[in-house]
């Protein structure tokens, strides 16, 4: 299935993506460290 890197917009799919992070229970995915990095360091301005 593929899922959208909520910080670059790409698609990924979930059983590929190179990273994957748990947030207030989603399970968001991502293309590379960067993004996640991103992700984790402003959630609010990425989670749904």
């Amino acid at each position: 299935m593929a899922a959208i890197d909520p910080v670059c917009a790409m698609s990924v799919e979930e059983r590929d993506a190179p990273e994957r992070l748990d947030y207030e229970g989603t399970t968001y995915y991502f293309c590379s460290t960067d993004c996640r990095e991103e992700f984790e360091a402003n959630p609010e301005d990425y989670a749904n």
